[in-house]
């Protein structure tokens, strides 16, 4: 991970030699020299990194080593900083001040290359200690170097050791051994998942099943630790299989050479049926070691292969022969099965043993534990030394210390931290970083991905010089490549999935969140304040100047718990992000003008969902580096001029909520600009609500200079220089808001350039002009505002639409047989839109919408959906819609909120407006 900041800190050096030599001169062979020393450092560092966790010198040295590239980061930019800001004012310097003006940059240039004198000689100094303590650089050396004896103990596993986590997978071991021993296509079964869902407890169940033991002529266990001797695995597989009364070739294979091994196996796999076990393969590299020995492909062997991983990128490596099972986390039931067998050395038939406190008490335990069977046994063998309910409720208060962050100093539980911790150690050095940013995110948070890659990218944590060779891709498919592996290794949860399948949302598992916070912690790669957090025996973190990462948890009063004087202790700060309590409201005072001004380093500033209210200060022109700013969610009322100045943002977030926020004509300078996201308004004169943006002194907005645009979401295209907007050629997401013209509409459904429409257009375009979205393949999305006049057909849509709301569109016809032979639609959305009293839904009708929204619709009483109708129905919302009774035909695992509640609820358990009216 450190390597990570040596790569930061040396393309920065490397940028600013070409990009900034007209200000560096008489410095340049400095910099050159400390960028070349930087860049040695690279060469050992990706190695050193995979054994950090268990060399105190490496971990020592590789700390030291981050914060000497932050310094020559820091050096370098506080440098440019203050030459931009002369810059900026150059207008207003006289010709008297032309000579202290070139006297202070004199004195600057002095400075800076002072202190690139220290930290050269400071990595020459780090150099040689390396030699002084005998460190090991070579890469060879490194990798032979031998694996921590209590690690490889703490993964070894057997094929005849008792389990404590069989509970809940009998269908599980069922379903795969009717696999092994019916199924001949697939000759390799895979079983993956995290760490501690019980992958070898599943296996070693399956192993000795007795309709297994009965197919097979023979059986082998291999455990493939992340140091595994592909020698010592192929031999121990071939004794275990050949008779120990065949003493001859047991003896002959021993002499064999290493590469005489992978065909004898081969052979032997082809004389019977056997099965063999590979328990916890880490990686693609450790089957392709193995893969010459496994006749996997031959449909005539009878052979099969079980294996065991938390990396699911192994399965491409298997080729097309491969059956993939993935264990599910416990549910509450099996949890509390789990937990009273390890708790009270009892199962569920013994309950009258047991206190019914007690059991309450383990009930809201279980919640931590989130169905990971490791964590449930840890938690069993704590209570199990608990004899009294008082003890009981210690643990209850105190359950995060003993699932999160005191499993890593507390020997009685440190087995689940062990495991999971495992997996981190094991993610390759531009992976580590990754991760460790998650940990800027509160527990449960949902978190969207768009967002995360672009804060990667704008930290520097996604570069073009990471080890994978972009080519043709862009940072940001590198950073999704990035996230991909992350969940294939089972260390990051997916959440939400679009219509292509990509990631929308994600986030961690508790457990898993909290091995990422403790180890952001000790690397001082993040800081987080929680200000909402009620145990206040545990001291506040202390802000210093090494801080590059700060996630702020805001409690109900800002200015009382974070004052203006604690910025000051971290002037290095690069990211800093809010995520606040619901109740907390604040006005832009004096801490935020703090932000500006002690923070002028930041790349990242998050304010999502923080209830600020009024004009952001000026100060925020102060901020050159910054790449990412969102202001989604606020209440700020006004952007001054000075954001001109950032010339290296890509992320501007405008979306602020019920509020009209006012901005300057000078967006069009962000030359640098990639996302751009303005506040949406809404067209509907009978919504009070007043929401949007406006320009000041009521210009067309201007957007010509954004000439690396890729994505404009909400972009009122009444006001806006058309003629600019069309020559944005890398714009390919455009999602256009309250187009009133067709004249103005008509540019947008003729581009060639754009890939993904999003149209928010008045219902009278829509009555004068029917046929006009009928042939727009891009348009991905719509929303029609506004009274339609004339029947809906289904010609007037496009086939890719994929989500559609009417609001206030007051349509003659039932919206639903129009809509439901739209083979995308994924989403649909009805509101204060039709009149009638009832709608249908066709057999075979929506056959992809997960998603159904009924708003207003007050004349609403019958509504048919004949059986086979929403067969992907996944969720649905209904408000102030009178309609009878719900369908019977409707899927029986959708969730549903309405209000007030519809007859025929009773029978979903996920509204919680239904309070037993109909029972």
């Amino acid at each position: 991970m450190a390597e990570s900041a040596v790569k930061s800190a040396a393309s920065w050096l490397e940028k600013l030699a070409v990009e900034e030599v007209k200000y560096l001169y008489g410095v340049r062979e400095k910099v050159e020299e400390l960028q070349g020393e930087l860049e040695w450092m690279q060469c050992f560092l990706s190695d050193a990194d995979k054994r950090q966790h268990k060399d105190a010198v490496i971990r020592k040295w590789i700390s030291q080593i981050k914060d000497l590239a932050y310094d020559a980061e820091d050096v370098l930019e506080k440098f440019i900083l203050r030459v931009s800001y002369k810059d900026r004012h150059r207008g207003l310097w006289s010709n008297l001040r032309w000579l202290s003006c070139f006297l202070r940059d004199a004195r600057a240039l002095h400075e800076i290359g002072t202190s690139i004198d220290g930290l050269t000689a400071k990595v020459s100094k780090l150099t040689s200690r390396l030699q002084t303590y005998g460190v090991k650089t070579r890469y060879e050396e490194i990798s032979a170097s031998p694996a921590d004896p209590s690690t490889l103990e703490l993964r070894r596993t057997y094929s005849h050791f008792e389990d404590d986590l069989i509970v809940g997978i009998d269908d599980d071991i069922a379903s795969l051994a009717d696999q092994l021993v019916a199924d001949q296509d697939h000759k390799v079964v895979v079983i993956s998942g995290m760490g501690g869902l019980g992958k070898t407890t599943l296996a070693r169940e399956v192993y000795h099943h007795p309709d297994v033991r009965g197919h097979f002529s023979g059986f082998a266990w291999a455990h493939i630790s992340q140091q595994f001797q592909t020698r010592s695995v192929l031999i121990g597989i071939l004794l275990e299989l050949i008779p120990v009364k065949d003493m001859d070739r047991r003896n002959r294979i021993q002499g064999l050479q290493d590469a005489q091994l992978p065909g004898e196996l081969f052979q032997v796999l082809q004389e019977k049926s056997y099965l063999v076990v590979l328990d916890d393969m880490w990686t693609k590299e450790d089957w392709l070691r193995l893969q010459a020995a496994f006749p996997v492909a031959d449909r005539s062997t009878g052979s099969k292969i079980l294996v065991t991983t938390r990396n699911s990128d192994i399965l491409s490596s298997l080729g097309s022969s491969v059956l993939n099972h993935e264990p599910k986390l416990l549910d509450p039931i099996d949890g509390m099965k789990l937990l009273r067998r390890k708790a009270f050395a009892t199962t569920e038939g013994d309950a009258g043993a047991v206190d019914s406190n007690m059991i309450k008490l383990g009930e809201k335990m279980l919640e931590h534990c989130q169905g990971l069977p490791l964590a449930i046994v840890v938690l069993g063998a704590v209570l199990a030394t608990k004899k009294t309910l008082e003890e009981w409720q210690n643990v209850n208060d105190n359950i995060r210390s003993y699932l999160g962050k005191g499993m890593a100093h507390d020997q009685s539980y440190r087995r689940v931290y062990d495991v999971l911790a495992m997996s981190y150690y094991d993610l390759p050095y531009h992976l580590k970083p990754c991760f460790l940013h998650f940990g800027n995110f509160p527990e449960d948070y949902e978190i969207d991905t768009k967002k995360l890659y672009r804060m990667w990218i704008a930290e520097g944590i996604i570069s073009s010089s990471n080890e994978r060779t972009l080519g043709q891709s862009s940072l940001e498919e590198e950073a999704e490549y990035c996230l991909n592996e992350l969940v294939q290794k089972r260390m990051v949860q997916v959440g939400k999935v679009g219509s292509k399948g990509k990631i929308k949302t994600c986030h961690l598992h508790d457990l898993i969140r909290d091995v990422c916070l403790e180890m952001g912690k000790e690397q001082n790669f993040i800081c987080v304040i929680d200000l909402n957090q009620t145990n206040q025996d545990e001291p506040p973190p202390v802000l210093n100047e090494r801080l590059r990462r700060l996630a702020i948890y805001v409690g109900e009063e800002v200015d009382a718990s974070l004052p203006d004087s604690s910025f000051e202790k971290a002037p290095n700060l690069r990211s800093l992000l809010f995520f606040p309590n619901q109740e907390c409201k604040q006005e832009l005072c004096s801490w935020m003008r703090s932000v500006c001004n002690e923070f002028q380093l930041l790349r990242v500033l998050d304010f999502n969902g923080f209830n600020i209210e009024g004009s952001l200060p000026k100060e925020i022109g102060n901020l050159i580096y910054l790449r990412f700013l969102s202001l989604n969610g606020t209440r700020v009322t006004e952007i001054p001029s000075s954001i001109g100045y950032l010339s290296c943002l890509e992320t501007l977030d405008l979306c602020v909520l019920n509020v009209v926020i006012t901005l300057p004509n000078v967006l069009w300078k962000l030359r640098r600009l990639k996302h751009l996201y303005f506040p949406s308004r809404i067209l509907s004169q009978e919504v009070s609500t007043k929401q949007g943006y406006v320009i000041k002194r009521g210009e067309m907005m201007r957007l010509d200079g954004l000439q690396y645009l890729e994505t404009l979401e909400n972009v009122d295209i009444d006001r806006v220089e058309l003629k600019g907007l069309l020559e944005l050629k890398n714009m390919r997401k455009l999602l256009a808001s309250c187009v009133s013209k067709k004249e103005n509409l008509d540019p947008f459904i003729k581009s060639s350039s754009i890939k993904r429409l999003s149209l928010k257009i008045d219902g009278s375009i829509v009555s004068e002009n029917p046929m006009i979205l009928s042939n727009c393949q891009p348009l991905h999305s719509l929303d029609i505002d506004n009274k339609i006049h004339g029947p809906l057909r289904f010609d007037m849509f496009p086939q890719n639409l994929v989500y559609i709301g009417l609001w206030y569109c007051y349509v003659e016809n039932d919206p639903m047989p129009v809509f439901e032979r739209l083979p995308q639609l994924k989403n649909l959305g009805l509101h204060i839109c039709y009149g009638g009293n009832e709608i249908k839904c066709s057999a075979g009708g929506f056959p992809q919408l997960t998603y159904l929204a009924i708003d207003g619709l007050s004349g609403l009483h019958e509504w048919i959906v004949e059986p086979g109708a929403l067969a992907k129905l996944e969720s649905m919302e209904i408000y102030n819609s009178p309609i009878r009774v719900l369908p019977d035909a409707l899927p029986s695992c959708v969730k549903i909120l309405c209000n007030p509640c519809v007859k025929g609820v009773e029978k979903y358990d996920s509204c919680h407006y239904y309070k037993g009216q109909f029972e």
